[in-house]
């Protein structure tokens, strides 16, 4: 949805190790789309179907604090810091807050693009969350041979990465659930078309690419 609103306004879009190259007017777009219209959507979609939905960004309370990734990334963060605070306020009062990936600099406090993936990992880590679950277009991570790995731990992991086989935007979400899986998160990857595959999860079934925490 950012790079479509990029194409528009005529901005480059580029990514690099599957994370976004943000200047200060992409960093802009992506505020303006991924904190106002996307979240905006999934919270109008959400309350019609009678979830009392929050929209909320990373800024917001200052949730998310971040340090820049690096100087090719622009304006893109890696976070550092999560106030989980308002969050468990929310849930607290019944609410399900619906946040957008945007975090603070730790340094200069100027807005930052992270990516979501990497946000919902660092979020379900600091809540001590029971589940994380990243619903994608695959049934979870293939190896070389094309199949679905089914559990994966941090070393065997980063041998994919080292190899190849994980990439682009598959790196993001992997790392982020084993940040999860660290702070004792179930984390998963599994395919959109497996609509009950939180209620498997929860229930202790095998779906998509589960992560374990290191021995």
């Amino acid at each position: 949805l950012v790079g479509d609103w990029a194409e528009r306004l005529g901005m480059e879009t580029r990514f690099v190790r599957g994370l976004r190259v943000t200047d200060a007017e992409t960093r802009d777009v992506a505020l303006a789309v991924l904190g106002g219209l996307a979240n905006g959507r999934v919270v109008a979609t959400l309350i019609a179907r009678g979830v009392p939905a929050v929209g909320l960004t990373g800024i917001d309370g200052g949730m998310l604090r971040a340090e820049r990734e690096d100087a090719e990334l622009g304006f893109v963060g890696r976070v550092t810091l999560v106030d989980s605070a308002l969050i468990e306020e929310l849930v607290d009062a019944g609410r399900v807050p619906i946040v957008a990936p945007a975090a603070l600099d730790r340094v200069t406090g100027e807005v930052l693009n992270v990516n979501g993936d990497a946000a919902a990992g660092a979020i379900a880590a600091s809540l001590g969350a029971r589940l994380l679950v990243f619903v994608t277009d695959v049934p979870g991570v293939r190896g070389k041979d094309g199949r679905v790995i089914a559990r994966l731990d941090a070393d065997k992991a980063q041998a994919l990465v080292d190899d190849g086989t994980i990439e682009g935007g598959m790196l993001p979400k992997v790392e982020a659930c084993l940040i999860a899986a660290a702070a004792g998160c179930r984390a998963a990857i599994v395919a959109t078309r497996g609509v009950d595959s939180v209620e498997r999860l929860l229930a202790g079934e095998q779906v998509g690419t589960v992560f374990e925490a290191a021995a």
